[in-house]
């Protein structure tokens, strides 16, 4: 197996995947399969229990939305 190149998601990052709607939690990031590959492979879960098996440069990450100053 190849080295993962860095990725800027961790595990537990919630994403969209650009042809699935919802969202998903990142909770598995693997390495490039082969040397012609730019990509890690990373699982994603939705809430309803869908799992994904897809590259890394396929889904957003989601930031978190700012909390209101009191």
């Amino acid at each position: 197996m190849t080295k993962a190149r860095t990725s800027p998601l961790n595990l537990g990052d919630e994403v969209v995947h650009q042809s699935h709607p919802g969202r998903f939690k990142v909770v598995k990031i693997e390495g490039r399969p082969s040397m012609n590959v730019y990509s890690n492979i990373v699982t994603i879960r939705s809430v309803d229990g869908v799992e994904l098996r897809v590259l890394d440069t396929t889904v957003r990450k989601l930031t978190p939305e700012p909390t209101p100053a009191a």
